[in-house]
């Protein structure tokens, strides 16, 4: 028989793994290229809803993380059924990433700038209980630090070279 308990372990499961070291796709963090695209275009917040697959809004997702809301909609509902738990039990569920684009944190190498962050996973059944999960912390986008770490060792580089060539 499904039970509706482990969806809680579900909500929690499925945050911990959307803000993970272990989503990466290219060449960052899939919450590095989230923040990316949100600093590039000013939308802080994305959701995505398990129920028809569809995140929100497309300006957050562009190449290489366009297919994360499907990805992620897979994973949810291999879990809600491997958990012991039903598709039939379930309203509605949702993630919702939301970045503070205002604040930034220190972060040590470089004095690069980290966003700080808070992502919501929601679950409701289908008698109406709510199931949460809430994760924060603060993310940068490492693309971004290698981009700027690059332009620094080009600049010293350039400067050694130009040093020798005097002597």
């Amino acid at each position: 028989m499904p039970r509706f308990k482990v969806l809680k372990g579900v909500a929690h499961n499925i945050g911990h793994s959307f803000t993970s070291l272990m989503n990466y796709a290219g060449d960052d963090y899939s919450m590095g290229h989230i923040l990316r695209f949100a600093r590039e275009t000013g939308c802080s917040t994305l959701t995505i809803d398990f129920v028809s697959g569809r995140g929100q809004p497309a300006c957050l997702l562009g190449e290489p993380i366009s297919s994360l809301p499907e990805w992620y909609t897979e994973m949810f509902w291999r879990m809600v059924e491997t958990s012991g738990s039903s598709r039939d039990l379930v309203r509605s569920a949702n993630l919702t990433l939301a970045y503070d684009l205002r604040r930034s944190l220190p972060v040590v190498i470089n004095r690069f700038r980290a966003s700080p962050y808070v992502c919501d996973v929601s679950i409701i059944d289908v008698r109406g209980k709510q199931y949460r999960a809430t994760f924060s912390g603060s993310w940068y986008s490492e693309r971004d630090l290698r981009t700027k770490l690059a332009r620094t060792w080009r600049k010293l580089t350039m400067s050694l070279k130009k040093g020798k060539s005097k002597r």
